[in-house]
């Protein structure tokens, strides 16, 4: 099933346009609202009528992980604090602020409801959320079910008493991370129990990465099918791409991030779809904390063929030999 047929099946030729009009407003609201961006985009040489065609975004210098983690994020900011509706800090390895306003968050929960609804869930599903709520990450997820009307229960990360829910009461899909799920195997089997006989038909995993060696681990001791949500810490959202249900790769919602495959060390755009590069996103329609160029440290390969699931977002092959982090 599609949730929004029509943008997540728009042609290309709609979608640029889409693209570009909201490059050039986020532009000119980045540049006229963000004293840190004005001097970035002034040291490039770059302004808000100078974004004419999606080529020019490449006039806009990339941006690395490390250094975005260096910038306050006052100085990210683009608006004042009353305008902010919510604080969270989230990341394992790299942490970061991130704010949003009450468009970032529908918009966010948007995104999360095209990926639930992808994978089958529907209004008589019931979901279980394991992990903390703190992280704005989940809590778009939960506000994501709770409007498609999902029972959800909420699980947190006290083991002993996730083993308890999960014990009594049946779910039909969990959503956590692979660390997570791991964690519950070792626990079941240290109470004696086994973790196939939860009888989870499906496992959601919100990861940083595209790829997880525990997966495979997950899906013997469980005998459930798993699918990976790109769950972004540094643009504090988890729908921004996921597993097809086909199989066939990661869609990437391009509405609202725009994204470019780079070549390694550079800023250089590939266009070949056949050659590996790492992952560059922007954010189209940040309103709190926009970002440009940022590069994600993915190695991706892009597949231009038509997906069998009907969307036509952009596509990126499922991880093999060349994915890794480009550091």
């Amino acid at each position: 099933m599609i949730a929004n047929k029509h943008i997540e099946t728009m042609d290309s030729l709609s979608k640029e346009q889409l693209q570009l009009s909201r490059l050039q407003k986020q532009v000119k609201w980045a540049y006229e609202k963000s004293a840190y961006y004005r001097s970035v985009f002034e040291k490039a040489g770059v302004g808000p009528n100078d974004i004419e065609t999606l080529a020019d975004i490449q006039r806009i210098p990339c941006m690395e992980k490390a250094a975005l983690a260096n910038i306050s994020i006052y100085d990210l900011l683009t608006l004042p604090l009353s305008g902010v509706l919510r604080i969270s800090r989230q990341g394992e390895a790299n942490t970061y602020i991130k704010m949003y306003t009450n468009g970032d968050i529908a918009r966010n929960m948007e995104m999360m409801t095209r990926v639930l609804v992808a994978y089958g869930i529907n209004d008589t599903t019931v979901v279980g959320i394991l992990g903390e709520a703190s992280d704005s990450r989940l809590m778009d997820v939960q506000y994501a079910l709770e409007g498609m009307g999902c029972s959800v229960m909420l699980m947190g990360s006290n083991m002993d008493n996730i083993v308890e829910l999960m014990t009594q009461c049946h779910v039909d899909v969990l959503v956590s991370d692979f660390r997570l799920v791991t964690q519950l195997i070792v626990k079941l089997q240290a109470n004696g129990e086994n973790a196939e006989d939860l009888y989870v038909p499906s496992i959601i995993c919100l990861e940083e990465t595209l790829h997880n060696p525990m997966r495979a681990y997950i899906e013997r001791r469980m005998h459930v099918d798993t699918k990976t949500v790109y769950n972004s810490a540094s643009f504090g959202c988890a729908g921004l791409m996921y597993q097809c249900k086909e199989g066939k790769g990661f869609h990437l919602n391009e509405d609202y991030y725009y994204p470019e495959i780079v070549e390694f060390g550079s800023d250089k755009v590939i266009s070949e779809s056949h050659r590996v590069g790492e992952l560059v996103i922007t954010t189209l329609t940040a309103e709190a904390m926009p970002l440009f160029r940022l590069r994600t440290g993915h190695a991706v390969l892009r597949l231009d063929a038509q997906c069998a699931c009907g969307r036509t977002m952009m596509r990126v092959a499922p991880p093999t030999e060349y994915e890794g982090n480009v550091n």
